[in-house]
């Protein structure tokens, strides 16, 4: 059986770079491969340096909240609903909702407070001034004699 580069990378990475410790159906072809291909022994000497760094690199153990952290984080998560004006007052109209009867009484008090303010508004004259006594003639308003205020 002979063994390609690709099954040879492949093989490295499933076995380790310990090639004697391959299953002994690919142990032999493996062996043949190396002895054959200067890549494949960089590829292999590659894999060694790799596995002693990893031998070497220290590790924290896992905190006792680590299933509870791995269980939170598989739950699906709620998505954040688009804020939109109207969803916005509806909210708000909702957090501070009366019982009908009160709405119904809030809102009519609401509505002649509006038609009074409006009347009186529109009533008072007092205040008012004519468009006669602001029109001013274009000939007064050239020749003023007078001083400026």
């Amino acid at each position: 059986m002979t063994m390609n580069l690709r099954q040879f990378k492949e093989n490295l990475l499933v076995y380790g770079a310990d090639i004697h410790k391959w299953p002994a159906g690919i142990r032999k072809a493996g062996l043949n491969a190396l002895s054959s291909s200067a890549e494949l022994r960089a590829a292999s000497a590659d894999e060694e340096r790799f596995e002693r760094v990893l031998k070497t690199r220290k590790h924290e153990e896992p905190g006792s909240d680590l299933a509870g952290r791995i269980i939170s984080a598989s739950q699906p998560k709620k998505k954040k609903a688009r804020r939109s004006p109207g969803g916005f007052f509806s909210e708000l109209v909702w957090e501070f909702s009366l019982p009908k009867p009160a709405l119904t009484a809030v809102s009519l008090l609401l509505v002649c407070f509006l038609m009074i303010g409006f009347a009186i508004g529109f009533s008072n004259s007092i205040g008012s001034v004519s468009a006669e006594e602001y029109q001013t003639g274009i000939e007064g308003f050239l020749y003023y004699q007078g001083e400026v205020p």
